[in-house]
This record gives C-alpha cells, structure tokens and sequence, in this order.
C-alpha cells in the first residue's frame, strides 16, 4: 500500500509539472510562461498566463520578413495578437487544445502601409512520448483581412508538426513546422500562395 501511495504521488507530480506551449496541453493554473522563437517568418515573443488547469490566455508581439508566412511576400511585417488556448481532452496518451488568437496587423510593401486583422484558429494534438518529449501535430486556419489599397480576405489552410522537450521543469525547447496554401480573395477574383512557418523556440516558466 505504501508503494502505491508513492507510485499515485510521483504520478500526481508528473502531471502537474508537465506543460506545452504547443502539444494540446496549457501551462497550469496560475502559472505564468515567457516564449522566444525564430526562423521564418520571423522573430516571436509570447507571455502565457494560464488561468485554470485547462484554459490560458496571453498576448504575442511579431516582427516578420515573411509576411504573415508568404513566401513569396517578404516585407517588413509587425503583428500583435491576443492569445487564447483550451484543452479539450486528456488521456495521459493523447491531449487535445483549440487556440484563437485575434489580433492586429500591418505591413509595408511598394511605398505602402498596410493594416489588417487577424482570426487565426488552430486545432492541436499533442502526444507524449516520455516525461520529457512530446510531438504534436495540427490543423490551423490563420485568417486574415487587410484594408486599403491592398484589401483582401486571405484564407491560410495549414497543416503543421512540431516537438517539445522539457530540458528543465520550467525550461522548454520547442520546434513546430506549418505549410500549406493561402487563398487570397479580392476584386472579384483568388489567387494561391505557399505559406510556411518554421519556427524554433525556447519557453520558460516561472
């Protein structure tokens, strides 16, 4: 009984200790998670607060080269979004978590300044392999609108995976790759262009 006792602990401290910033599992009541990435299409900083054991809210600041991750786009973009994430499901081998993260945008290209708004939802999965690593995969539409000059709807269809390993309690590396089409709709008419996300990171919690 009393080896059971330990066992049910350790237990209870693995699953309170463990996190993700991006595998279908939030950061924990009350904590408070800061996160740096980079790659394309750009430079990221998050802050994280999570507000209940399933649900966390935070705030991002982008600075892009890749607008909004076109690759054929590549203009100074800057980007502030509102961070939302709840978890849906948790079977100790898979986990589950919706994000919605609206936010406000604009880019300069030929002399211009654009301004937008964004409505990016994300489905994400996420699987742990041991205490440490977990790979996670998603579904993500990150929707747009731009005004102006240049005003379109842009309906990004992204397809993603990733990994993240906890190298301390609180210290996190992260990697999660995103591609797929975005359909641009203006004047009447769409056109297709990749857009890929291909970030590295490093999250800590405090």
């Amino acid at each position: 009984m009393f080896a059971l006792s330990l066992g049910g602990l350790a237990g209870a401290q693995t699953s309170t200790n463990h996190w993700t910033v991006d595998s279908g599992e939030t950061v924990g009541a009350g904590a408070n998670v800061v996160r740096g990435q980079v790659g394309f299409p750009g430079l990221w900083a998050d802050i994280i607060h999570g507000t209940d054991p399933t649900t966390e809210i935070g705030g991002r600041l982008q600075l892009n080269y890749g607008v909004e991750g076109l690759t054929s786009s590549t203009h100074f973009e800057m980007a502030v979004n509102f961070l939302l994430r709840k978890q849906f499901v948790d079977t100790g081998k898979f986990k589950f978590a919706a994000t919605f993260n609206p936010g406000l945008l604009f880019y300069t290209a030929f002399s211009t300044t654009t301004f937008g708004i964004t409505f990016p939802i994300e489905g994400q999965f996420g699987i742990p392999i041991d205490p440490k690593l977990t790979v996670n995969a998603s579904f993500g539409l990150p929707m747009w609108v731009t005004f102006g000059d240049f005003s379109a709807f842009y309906l990004p269809i992204l397809f993603g995976a990733g990994v993240e390993y906890l190298l301390e309690h609180n210290i996190a590396l992260t990697f999660k790759l995103r591609m797929g089409p975005t359909i641009a709709f203006a004047n009447g008419g769409s056109a297709s262009s990749f857009t890929l996300n291909a970030l590295f990171g490093v999250a800590y919690k405090f």
